[in-house]
């Protein structure tokens, strides 16, 4: 990758005014720095690039060239948006490309970057389809803050809440089919026994209790049948993939994944 860098690189050293910064020591030190960068950015080594263009920018701010090298070490750690802006930036203080030649080619390879990051990001954040919830019971091998551990840990959530849903609204559902099998039960018997005996104070007790079952029975299954029925198509949307809905979501951002409860 840093290979295109290196003629950009010889072309922005030559370019610099050097006689006009180094008037002083902080100016060296900078102008050092940025060797360091160019060093660093030759090896790969974008992080330590990624120091030094900073640390030139700290001991002398006029060096705008070191602009362009902090935004070739930012592509090389993959943050294209800065790096876009960082070259933008430098193409508006300068007027132009003229101490960048190779300037329009590298936005334009940068912002070529970010357009598939962000795809990609999108892609992560419409959750994929699975067949049986048991592929996801065991947390994936990637660490924490990971794009595919919050995939993964979305997806969870998101199914054990359907899960959930689908066992509170059962567990009511089956009360209510109780009661109202016990309640239509009672009724029939003591609508049998009141038959032989009018008017007794007990059998019209339990006729009571009997009416009060059902009642009950019908709210409960009124209750749990809707929340059985919305875990359950929950789920099956979730089997089919895309965006989450509910208490976690995934949002693609220009920074990465982002998790929001």
């Amino acid at each position: 990758m840093i290979r295109p860098h290196l003629a950009l690189l010889v072309t922005l050293l030559f370019c610099t005014p050097l006689g006009v910064m180094a008037q002083n020591g902080s100016e060296d030190e900078a102008l050092r720095q940025i060797e360091f960068a160019q060093s660093e950015l030759h090896q790969s080594n974008f992080q330590k690039a990624l120091t030094s263009a900073e640390s030139a920018l700290r001991l002398h701010p006029p060096l705008y060239e070191a602009l362009a090298y902090k935004a070739l070490a930012l592509e090389g750690l993959g943050d294209f948006k800065v790096a876009e802006s960082l070259l933008v930036t430098y193409r508006e203080i300068r007027g132009g490309w003229d101490k960048f030649p190779d300037g329009d080619a590298v936005l334009a390879r940068v912002r070529g970057k970010l357009g598939a990051r962000t795809a990609e990001l999108e892609a992560l954040a419409a959750l994929p389809a699975f067949e049986d919830v048991s592929e996801l019971n065991s947390m994936p091998p990637f660490p924490d803050g990971t794009e595919e551990f919050l995939q993964w840990l979305v997806m969870r959530q998101q199914i054990d809440n359907a899960q959930t849903r689908m066992q509170v609204g059962g567990g009511v559902l089956a009360g209510g089919i109780g009661l109202l099998v016990g309640g239509a039960a009672l009724l029939a018997v003591t609508s049998a026994v009141s038959v032989n005996e009018p008017n007794n104070a007990n059998i019209e007790a339990f006729y009571s209790g009997g009416l009060g079952a059902l009642f009950s029975g019908v709210a409960l299954t009124g209750v749990g049948l809707p929340i059985t029925i919305g875990g359950a198509s929950r789920l099956a949307r979730l089997k089919k993939g895309g965006v989450a809905s509910g208490q976690a979501t995934l949002t693609a951002g220009l920074g990465g994944l982002a998790i929001r409860f």
